[in-house]
């Protein structure tokens, strides 16, 4: 897949890092619950069952009116977690095996932008990524398993989503990713998710592999 590939499609939190490991996404969860209620924003009974984005999500779409107030409010939690954010294990080594090979990487997430660069700039990562498409803003319609983000992120690299591949670590990844008609790669990296992922092109459960794969791709070069 990645000697077919021309540009490689990465999730965020899980192949990438671990966006809530100073504070788990269930506290950080509850905390924008308490938040959202301040606000007069009305959670549905299961709030408690709802990660950030998710419930986030859940609430655009129940409040269209206050969708602005939630995008604002979990966008700051989640800058807030960038700052304390762990690196996935292998990604970097990944990183830069892509470079060397000559496949741009684009981050394609559920997660705010202005929270991902952060983190890039943080951990020295910003210059081995081509580009970042994060949460389209107070839109959740437009984002994973809808295949916009892959769309937007080949356009911008004047690509279509086939050249591509995405790694991820959710269904809705996976789902994403055939809607877009990419390949993908499922990061299978707790127990349960083999199954869960197990109708993306590929599975792997450390990114070590992927970059000792990447190494053994031809360099392709830009316009080739």
């Amino acid at each position: 897949m990645f000697a077919a590939a021309r540009v490689i499609l990465l999730d965020f939190d899980g192949p990438t890092a671990h966006l809530f490991a100073g504070n788990p996404a269930r506290a950080v969860a509850d905390e924008l619950a308490a938040q959202f209620h301040n606000a007069g924003i009305p959670l549905p009974d299961d709030a408690d069952e709802y990660g950030p984005p998710e419930l986030s999500a859940e609430l655009m779409r129940r409040s269209p009116d206050r969708a602005d107030t939630v995008e604002a409010l979990l966008a700051a939690a989640e800058i807030r977690a960038a700052d304390t954010a762990e690196p996935t294990p292998g990604c970097r080594e990944m990183l830069v095996a892509a470079r060397k090979a000559g496949r741009p990487v684009v981050i394609v997430s559920n997660n705010s932008a202005d929270a991902i660069r952060m983190y890039l700039n943080h951990h020295q990562l910003a210059d081995l990524i081509a580009d970042v498409v994060g949460r389209p803003w107070a839109a959740p319609d437009r984002t994973k398993p809808d295949p916009w983000p892959l769309h937007e992120a080949a356009r911008r690299q004047h690509v279509t989503a086939a050249d591509c591949v995405l790694i991820g670590d959710s269904v809705t990844d996976i789902e994403a990713a055939q809607s877009a008609g990419a390949a993908s790669i499922g990061y299978a990296n707790k127990p349960g998710k083999t199954e869960r992922l197990r109708h993306a092109t590929a599975l792997v459960d450390d990114m070590h592999d992927l970059a000792d794969a990447l190494r053994s791709v031809p360099h392709l070069t830009p316009g080739a």
